[in-house]
């Protein structure tokens, strides 16, 4: 789970996929028709944190309804569980990758740099991190 540790929540609603799950807490970003869609191991320019679970079962998942997301501005620091990797001081001050739910951080992987490590929270399972929004983004300026 991904949640808030500082800044004043930012919350905006977005026309959630059809028929598409969302865990609470995980990145989301929106998609090229304009609907909001869960993170992913290789996703780009997440937006921030939704706050509610979408499953098979709710009544509206098969429509275009809205939904609330914690936006992620530059600045904001979000709390974060690790899946795979080690928690250790070394992993501060790099990027990594989320997992393939999008609701944790995988600290084994540095492909698709989605969110930088601020801090360490717990010496077993949580980091501080900051989204980062441009991931996928050309680093070298070219």
């Amino acid at each position: 789970m991904i949640k808030r540790k500082n800044g004043s929540h930012n919350i905006q609603y977005f026309k959630k996929k059809v028929s598409t799950a969302f865990i609470n807490g995980a990145l989301c970003n929106v998609d090229s028709n304009g609907f909001l869609i869960p993170a992913t191991a290789t996703s780009i320019n997440h937006l921030g944190v939704i706050l509610l679970t979408v499953a098979a079962t709710d009544s509206d998942y098969a429509s275009a309804t809205f939904v609330p997301v914690d936006v992620a501005r530059t600045t904001d620091l979000f709390i974060a569980d690790v899946s795979a990797g080690t928690v250790a001081q070394t992993a501060v001050g790099a990027f990594y990758d989320l997992n393939a739910t999008g609701d944790k951080v995988d600290l084994s992987s540095t492909t698709t740099k989605q969110v930088y490590v601020q801090d360490i929270l717990t010496a077993t399972s949580q980091v501080v991190i900051i989204v980062n929004s441009t991931a996928g983004v050309d680093e070298t300026g070219a």
